[in-house]
C-alpha cells in the first residue's frame, strides 16, 4: 500500500471515569461509569483519515506491552499500515481522562513510549 496520508504522532490509551462533578483539590468521588479507548492527538487523525477512506500510515511508538499489543490491533483493524509504529522497552502512553456530566474535564497523561 502506498499512503496518501502519513501521520507522526502519538498514540495514548485512554482511561476515562465519568463523575457528576469534577473533584475538588484532595478529594475523592464515585464515578458513574468506566471506559477505555485509543486516542492520542496524532493516531486519532490517522484513524479519522482511513475512516473517510484516506490509505493512512502511523509512525509512533507503543509500550511492549498488553495496550501496545491491543493499541497495535486496533490501528490494523482501522485500515492504518503501522510499519512505522514501533514497539519499545516502555511502557505505552496512558491518559487518565476525568469527564463531569456538564463535559468539563481534567486529564493526566504518562506519556511512557510516545513520540515527543
Amino acid at each position: 500500500m502506498h499512503p496518501e496520508i502519513v501521520v507522526f504522532g502519538s498514540a495514548i490509551v485512554d482511561f476515562i471515569s465519568y463523575v457528576n462533578r469534577l473533584p475538588k483539590s484532595g478529594e475523592t468521588l464515585h464515578g458513574t461509569k468506566f471506559a477505555t479507548g485509543f486516542g492520542g492527538k496524532g493516531a486519532n487523525q490517522c484513524v479519522a483519515a482511513a475512516k473517510l477512506g484516506a490509505k493512512t500510515a502511523m509512525i509512533g511508538k507503543l509500550g511492549k506491552d498488553t495496550w501496545g499489543q491491543k493499541y497495535l490491533g486496533n490501528l490494523q483493524s482501522q485500515g492504518v499500515e503501522t510499519s512505522g509504529v514501533k514497539q519499545v522497552d516502555d511502557t505505552t502512553g496512558i491518559a487518565q481522562i476525568i469527564v463531569s456530566e456538564s463535559g468539563e474535564n481534567q486529564i493526566v497523561i504518562v506519556a511512557g513510549a510516545i513520540i515527543i
